[in-house]
């Protein structure tokens, strides 16, 4: 391989051409050998699942016809019939009997007559002329077993012309009588022969294959579906407990494959015949076929090979001897240009790789300028990276300073300048939280610290309380959520009150899948206009407002966040308290 690589394109290319005209011959044989092995497999294979789907259908009708016996045959009426012995109540339940023969019957179309043969050996019958047929079955059966017997198949009736099957089964008595368990009677179905032929005949099969079907040593039914491989009877009879085995046999001048299915239902199988040589005629032709086509196109292309060789060489030729020359300055040859003679696909390529060459050169300088600007980025993003750690600086001065104050009340015994100090430094802390979620929990818990401040300010004034389900409070929310619409409440509706007031945060999960938090004071309310101005305010799309800030802030998180079906909704009277309620989804 590593001596082939070294040759040039055009040794190349007249080793691969004479190993093509040397080696596709073989294959071909050997493909067309392949091919047969696999299309006469194939074959078989097909004649497996067909005759499995020719099994399951005649299986499932001997069961149909195995529940219609014993339905019929225990049916009460039927029972009734079988165990009488007056005359005129035999003569009145037979209308009856006959009456439920024509039903099924009629439900079965296949169904040629249905034989009833009582206690005293009194026969019934829809058609009249299979009473004998019935009889003889009945005396030869084990009087008894009470399963359903296949009788056999016949070709000739007196009463009916076509070929049928008989089935027949031994009646006990099922009545709460003293002769309850005891045979009582016989009943018979004969069935036409085309109930079970149109199964072979409905199944799609290929047209190489013939079926046999045989019961009883007879031969029921032939597909014939290639008149020209159709074998006699007598020459297959010796296939027809091979048990499913591949047999190839040649007669007739002529090969085959032969398989034997059986189906012991109805004491026969199915044997299937189908000629190799049909199986395998169209690729015969195909093969020789293939041979003319390639002897006339090598012919063509020894012809012409050199021509195209040299169409292709002499232009390649001229592109290695352009890159070869100009590789110690790439750059010089992004600038320059190279034009090849030859073939449309040759032009085409001179043609974009020229494009190329420009293209390569325009992106090699916005590269540059793109390395450049990314650069400056990255010193921008460094000093915004500082002044943001220096911007910190300050609120953890604060915290520490607070918890240097705590120390001290701790020390001073001073309780609520201890909580004070405490809720605030919560307070700094959660502000400078990296995170832009919080849980539920958390921001409570802050809320609670920001109304610990104000009762410390205003002692006995301002009252609280929470409730919200253990399984909401890990439910994640944006930061600072809650604490505007509580300082609002404080400030705008709870402090203005000559006696202070109550506030509430109640949260609930909605039917619909969404959370409802509710923030709901006592304290002096809002007018009607005020209050108008307020939710119109709330759905102005400006972010650069500066007034009402706090709401609006909630407000436009949240829709910008979820969408515009959630946010806040307001709700007050003057004098009668605020109740604000924040919805989104869990």
């Amino acid at each position: 391989m590593i001596t082939f690589k070294k040759l040039s394109i055009g040794t190349q290319l007249f080793l691969v051409g004479f190993v093509l005209i040397t080696v596709i011959p073989v294959i071909i044989i050997n493909i067309y050998q392949k091919a047969s092995d696999v299309i006469i497999k194939q074959s078989t294979q097909n004649n497996i699942e067909l005759v499995s789907n020719i099994q399951q259908n005649i299986t499932s009708n001997y069961t149909q016809i195995s529940n219609t016996l014993m339905n019929l045959g225990y049916d009460t009426t039927v029972q009734e019939f079988l165990l009488q012995s007056d005359r005129q109540k035999t003569y009145e339940m037979s209308k009856k009997v006959q009456s439920l023969m024509s039903l099924v019957k009629n439900a079965n179309p296949d169904i040629i007559d249905i034989v009833i043969i009582n206690a005293a050996d009194k026969p019934l019958s829809l058609l009249g002329g299979n009473i004998n047929i019935a009889k003889n079955m009945k005396n030869s059966l084990e009087q008894k077993k009470g399963i359903v017997y296949y009788g056999g198949y016949t070709e000739d009736h007196i009463s009916q012309a076509q070929n049928s099957f008989l089935y027949g089964l031994n009646l006990f008595s099922s009545l709460n009588t003293s002769r309850y368990g005891e045979n009582v009677g016989f009943i018979a179905v004969i069935l036409d022969a085309n109930s079970i032929n149109k199964y072979i005949e409905r199944t799609p099969g290929i047209i190489e294959t013939n079926f046999y079907f045989w019961s009883n040593n007879e031969l029921v039914y032939t597909s014939k579906n290639d008149e020209d491989t159709v074998i006699d009877w007598e020459t297959l009879q010796k296939y027809k407990y091979t048990n499913n085995d591949i047999i190839y046999e040649h007669m007739k001048n002529n090969s085959y494959v032969i398989q034997s299915f059986q189906i012991p239902e109805l004491k026969g199988g199915i044997i299937s015949v189908a000629s190799t040589n049909h199986i395998i005629k169209d690729l015969v032709s195909l093969k020789k076929t293939s041979y003319i086509i390639f002897f006339v196109t090598m012919s063509i292309v020894a012809i012409i090979y050199t021509l195209l060789l040299m169409n292709i060489l002499r232009p390649h030729r001229k592109l290695i001897e352009f890159l070869n020359g100009n590789k110690h300055k790439p750059l010089e040859v992004l600038q320059s240009k190279i034009e090849l003679v030859g073939y449309a696909e040759i032009e085409v390529i001179s043609a974009q790789f020229n494009t190329m060459l420009v293209r390569i050169n325009e992106l090699t300088h916005q590269l540059l300028e793109a390395n450049a600007q990314l650069f400056l980025a990255d010193i921008e993003r460094q000093k915004a990276e500082m002044s943001f750690l220096q911007s910190q600086i300050k609120p953890h001065f604060l915290s520490n300073t607070l918890d240097t104050i705590k120390g001290m009340a701790i020390v001073n015994g001073n309780k609520e300048i201890f909580n004070m100090a405490s809720a605030l430094s919560r307070m700094l802390r959660y502000s400078i939280k990296g995170s832009n979620e919080v849980t539920l929990k958390e921001e409570l818990v802050i809320v609670e610290s920001y109304i610990t401040i104000h009762q410390g300010r205003f002692p006995g004034r301002i009252t609280y309380e929470c409730h919200c389900p253990d399984h909401l409070l890990t439910t994640v929310i944006p930061k600072m959520l809650l604490q505007p619409l509580v300082e609002n409440a404080l400030t705008h509706g709870i402090e203005p009150h000559p006696e202070g007031g109550h506030l509430i945060i109640e949260v609930s999960a909605l039917d619909s899948g969404n959370i409802e938090i509710t923030v709901a004071d006592n304290g002096v309310g809002i007018d009607a206009d005020r209050l108008a101005y307020l939710q119109s305010f709330l759905e102005v799309e400006d972010y650069s407002l500066t007034k009402h800030i706090g709401i609006k802030n909630v407000h436009t998180r949240l829709q910008l966040r979820y969408g515009k079906q959630y946010g806040l909704t307001l709700k007050s009277e003057i004098n009668n308290g605020t109740i604000i309620k924040i919805t989104l989804p869990m």
